[in-house]
């Protein structure tokens, strides 16, 4: 048939759009641009839910170098061909060529220092984003309370694509952080290896291959168990406050769930990790896998071999984050958290904690340069936790950081710690068990305790002749 350069006749009265849109991708091909949008928006006119023409729309726009068109355009294809067709290839394709030209890194570190600056305000701390080519993960936050420094640390890895994504998320942690913080709902989340945790423990010594894809160990899910629910509000939360990130994001939150299925399915990884991590961990990543499918129609889902348990069960945890979505106040994902670990048998493997905060105990130990009171328990703790294991160590830190968290009163009688059976303790007793266990099972996060004991730990480790440090 031979075209003219304007719509004929019978394609105006026609109402045949699979015919038109047909005819439009020959002329952009062939260079007839205008023409080409004459015919697609006749096509448009009587079925814009033809998701070609959409395509058909992206292609115009790249033909026209207008990218962040051509990138909508194939996310509207994409949403609106449910089929993993050709049409679904191609549109996708044509999405991630777009994103790439659309990134440009002037802009991203424009976006990033204008967050930046905002929680500056909001915190009332500085925030300091470095380059760390070494870094594994896209990027990573060191908030204050956690490390001895005066600032909030992001570092990031400059090789990974679309690295301002990763680092908008970053500092939206702590913009999360600080909101649940001043609602009274800053919760603290631990790791916790109970008895039946420990049959999922890894086998073999094989942490060279693991290292890498941590999901597939007991540490890597039990981080899923606190990141996924907080992930799925950040990524909403840029979604719908960042237009101008959508190309990033996209490209990253893609490349995010491919790490997920590689490190669930891949055969080498599949012949070392516990079945049953893999399991929970996938389920975890089918949460992540149906958020990008909801919010840009890039489905990998199959891609992730489900069984139709974890299919059901991803599916069913990502319907309650939308249910809760709704009606999110600050701290609500900890209610998510709490509901997926119960479902999943993970309840034992951490504990929730409240901030810790120890006013009583700080105020005794002012003024003083050494306590030897609590020196001499810390000496007495040391030999008391050189005879358990980590994990029991561990449990009790927990524990004993909960029970300081609701306060303690130094000079009090009569406390009991559950872990600890057969023993009663003083508020000094308590708080130097505290310290102790905290410098064995998390010495990265002893700051948070807001216990001035340093000089008493360091001359108890001596007194005992034990150096955990």
């Amino acid at each position: 048939m031979h075209i003219n350069h304007s719509i004929n006749d019978f394609f105006v009265e026609s109402d045949d759009y699979v015919s038109m849109t047909l005819i439009a991708i020959n002329l952009i091909q062939n260079g007839n641009l205008d023409v080409a949008r004459q015919y697609l928006d006749r096509a448009f006119e009587i079925n814009p839910a033809y998701p070609n023409i959409y395509y058909g729309f992206a292609l115009l726009a790249e033909a026209e170098y207008n990218f962040r068109e051509a990138f909508e355009m194939s996310v509207v294809a994409l949403f609106k061909n449910p089929k993993k067709d050709l049409l679904y290839q191609q549109s996708l394709k044509m999405a991630m060529k777009a994103a790439s030209e659309i990134i440009d890194e002037e802009i991203g570190g424009d976006l990033v220092n204008a967050y930046a600056s905002t929680l500056e305000e909001e915190c009332g701390q500085k925030i300091v984003i470095e380059a760390d080519a070494c870094l594994k993960s896209g990027a990573k936050i060191e908030f204050i309370e956690n490390h001895d420094r005066t600032c909030h640390l992001v570092t990031y890895n400059p090789e990974y694509p679309a690295v301002h994504h990763r680092i908008m998320h970053e500092l939206t942690h702590l913009h999360f952080a600080a909101q649940a913080r001043q609602a009274g709902k800053k919760k603290r989340f631990h790791g916790s290896v109970e008895p039946d945790a420990m049959k999922l423990s890894k086998k073999g010594d094989d942490d060279a291959v693991l290292r890498p894809y941590s999901s597939a160990t007991l540490e890597g899910l039990i981080e899923q168990i606190f990141n996924t629910p907080i992930d799925l509000y950040i990524e909403d939360y840029l979604f719908q406050n960042y237009p101008a990130l959508m190309p990033y994001q996209f490209l990253s939150l893609i490349g995010l769930v491919q790490e997920g299925i590689y490190a669930t399915t891949d055969e080498q990884i599949l012949a070392i990790a516990p079945p049953a991590i893999l399991s929970k961990s996938k389920t975890f990543n089918l949460v992540m896998a149906f958020h990008l499918l909801k919010r840009y129609g890039v489905d990998l889902i199959e891609e992730h071999q489900p069984t139709a348990s974890e299919r059901e069960l991803g599916e069913t945890f990502y319907r309650e984050y939308e249910e809760c979505r709704t009606r999110h106040m600050p701290g609500d994902e900890y209610e998510l958290l709490q509901s997926w670990a119960q479902q999943l048998h993970l309840q034992n493997s951490f504990s929730l904690a409240e901030e810790p905060g120890f006013p009583h105990f700080t105020d005794a130990h002012q003024g003083k340069d050494i306590n030897m009171a609590v020196t001499r328990f810390m000496v007495e703790a040391l030999h008391y936790y050189k005879s358990l294991t980590n994990v029991e160590i561990n449990n009790i830190a927990i524990q004993i950081g909960m029970m300081c968290g609701e306060g303690i009163t130094p000079d009090a009688e009569g406390y009991t710690v559950p872990f600890i059976a057969g023993k009663t303790f003083t508020g000094y007793q308590v708080m130097a068990y505290c310290y102790v266990s905290w410098a064995k099972a998390f010495p990265d996060e002893l700051l948070q305790l807001h216990l001035p004991f340093d000089k008493e730990y360091s001359f108890a480790q001596e007194m005992a002749g034990i150096d955990w440090s």
